[in-house]
């Protein structure tokens, strides 16, 4: 288990002019305010994700070199987390540079001062400190036992924005990232802190049907080392013509066990860690393991996917790129081809608003009453059998999803990215008529949304208010014919080489 906070850009900038603007006025006067923060639902990472920010008033503090806060602070402050059912986040600022440690007096305020007051919440304490170059460090405070504190120091505070996702890291959490011969090419294009950068990013890619296989593939040749995989569904001979890492011998296998297979065997990362999960995103396994990456490659083609990939994006602060294809063929006959590719998440408009599903959509479709399968939202609900696509647009949809990964990563200040319709954040393009239709990012969802006004960073507290979809085990009669299927697999492939090598 680590630990981590997530910080949308925006109430970062407002901390930045709070906590800062003594030190940035030639003043070593330190800062202090109070937050709420939601858990996160990640499974295997602690998550602090921050919400309502407290200001103090005048009467609030002592400014004196250090910040004394008043008890009527510090009242208010537990009043409003245990209406709100939170956890309380303690920010100051330190007239120093990078990750900090903990100073004697910090250590002992946070300790002996603010832990005990805030026990009745039944969180942790998060401790944040903000050095004068707008770096975040963090700590939980556990309290496993009346009087027994425990600190537990974060990896990383990552601040989402609408155009940049930025992680400032602990030094000690990674080693050194040193150059290798097998990204030799990689490291001339954009160097090595950018690679290390990307390499440290866990991404989530939800869907290994054709789009997924190719995102797979840039992924692990890029040399990310976290990659977890879900998807609940057998290679079928008819997906041959667009999945990547699938064969005739794959046929029957879990679309996620031989993608992952191949990831580990082409990836150029040192020590790859590849989760293959073989669930729907509808489970709460999987739902809970998304939510660990720093972010999430939406590769599906249905809405009730769609609705829960949007909860699961705003209420745990985490960006989310999504992409699909619709083709219409009357006959076998190629009328017109589209592909949307966009980035949505916290300040940015949804999948929703931005008219990928509906919720009408998304229920028919969990109470069995809309068929699944459709890559876009399709105006026409009797149209023709969904899922026509072919390699060479899967390709193209790939590419696009991973050139917004990589700029959503990688990007920088003097980039010229400043207009609603520039860096082509979300777009659609019209193959047969050969143009692109770009839309205004990050946009504003409606008024009435639930995701970017009700969830937005709730953490737990926003997930779906329908229930996730049971798990159960497979068979034994299942699992023994996988494990066959690859024996067999191997075998053929064995012949397969013996034949051909002759």
């Amino acid at each position: 288990m680590n630990y981590r906070v997530v910080l949308r850009e925006k109430l970062h900038r407002k901390l930045v002019h709070h906590l800062l603007h003594h030190l940035q006025t030639d003043s070593l006067q330190e800062e202090v305010c109070f937050a709420l923060w939601y858990p996160g639902d990640g499974m295997n990472r602690y998550t602090g994700i921050l919400g309502e920010l407290i200001f103090p008033t005048s009467d609030d503090r002592e400014l004196h070199g250090n910040v004394t806060v008043h008890g009527q602070y510090l009242n208010r402050v537990l009043e409003r987390a245990l209406k709100t059912k939170t956890g309380v986040a303690v920010l100051h600022s330190h007239p120093s540079y990078g990750w900090q440690a903990l100073s004697r007096d910090d250590y002992d305020t946070e300790c002996n001062l603010i832990l005990p007051f805030i026990r009745e919440t039944g969180l942790p304490l998060l401790g944040l400190t903000l050095a004068e170059n707008e770096i975040w460090s963090a700590r939980f405070w556990h309290e496993p036992r009346l009087g027994s504190a425990r600190l537990t120091h974060c990896t990383e505070v990552r601040r989402v924005g609408v155009r940049k996702s930025i992680a400032d890291t602990d030094p000690k959490a990674y080693p050194t990232y040193t150059r290798r011969t097998i990204l030799k090419r990689t490291l001339d294009c954009w160097g090595l802190s950018v690679q290390a950068r990307l390499a440290r990013t866990h991404v989530c890619v939800v869907g290994a049907g054709s789009v997924g296989a190719m995102v797979l593939e840039a992924l692990a040749r890029t040399g990310i080392e976290q990659i977890t995989i879900i998807d609940q569904d057998e290679v079928a001979p008819h997906n041959l013509d667009r999945l990547a890492y699938a064969d005739r011998f794959s046929i029957g296998l879990r679309k996620v066990d031989v993608a992952a297979a191949r990831v580990r065997r082409i990836s150029t990362a040192s020590k790859p860690v590849v989760r293959a999960i073989p669930l729907s995103i509808r489970h709460e396994r999987a739902y809970r393991l998304a939510a660990d990456a720093d972010i999430i490659i939406s590769c599906v083609d249905n809405a009730e996917a769609r609705d829960v990939l949007n909860h699961l994006s705003y209420s745990n602060c985490l960006p989310l790129i999504d992409g699909g294809v619709d083709v219409d063929s009357p006959e076998g006959h190629l009328c017109s081809a589209k592909w949307r590719v966009h980035l949505v998440g916290p300040g940015m408009q949804c999948l929703r608003c931005r008219e990928q599903y509906t919720s009408t959509e998304a229920a028919d479709e969990r109470e069995g009453l809309r068929r699944h399968g459709r890559y876009i939202n399709h105006d026409d609900p009797s149209g023709p059998e969904p899922g026509q696509n072919t390699f060479a647009f899967c390709s193209i949809v790939a590419a696009e999803e991973i050139r917004l990964f990589v700029r959503y990563l990688v990007g920088e200040k003097w980039w010229h990215d400043t207009d609603p319709n520039s860096g082509l954040w979300a777009f659609e393009h019209q193959f047969v008529d050969a143009s692109i239709k770009s839309f205004e990012h990050p946009g504003e969802c409606c008024s009435s949304c639930e995701f970017a006004h009700k969830r937005l960073g709730l953490g737990k507290h926003g997930r779906p208010s329908y229930s996730f979809l049971p798990e159960s085990r497979d068979h034994l009669g299942t699992r023994a014919r996988r494990f066959f299927l690859r024996i067999r697999r191997r075998v053929e492939r064995l012949i397969y080489t013996l034949e051909h090598f002759e």
